[in-house]
């Protein structure tokens, strides 16, 4: 038969009860906020290879189109200006030049340590011919 609890082992079963207490909630708001943003790229898939006039037809739409008011728009890491459409976003004459690129769209948490709301999508732009 098992002695007393220790000291020591009580210290650590609380610790841990507290790790998983703030994890649990770190991952169930991430996976809130994400699933609220519900952020979408119309008009450009991953992996797409396209005439650069055709990034022009790229718009974004959110769940809620409150929502809009804070995305923020990145191709290859650099801020790209938006113009708000009705209830999406269009890229404001962005020309991107022939090559490999990254477009990212995300909504940052105003919640410390839980994830951002993002769509990410690699493209090709090509010469038109």
């Amino acid at each position: 038969m098992r002695g007393p609890v220790r000291r020591s082992e009580l210290v650590l079963l609380v610790f841990l009860a507290v790790v998983f207490a703030v994890s649990s909630t770190v991952v169930v708001g991430s996976v809130v906020h994400i699933e609220r943003a519900g952020l979408a790229v119309d008009g450009l898939e991953d992996g797409a290879v396209l005439a650069a006039a055709a990034v022009q037809d790229v718009s974004v739409t959110a769940g809620d189109p409150k929502t809009l008011d804070r995305v923020e728009v990145l191709v290859d890491d650099s801020a790209v200006a938006t113009h708000r459409d009705g209830n999406r976003l269009t890229l404001r004459g962005f020309a991107p030049s022939e090559g490999d690129h990254t477009l990212l769209v995300r909504v940052r948490n105003a919640t410390p340590l839980l994830l951002d709301a993002k769509v990410e999508h690699a493209f090709t732009v090509t010469r038109c011919g």
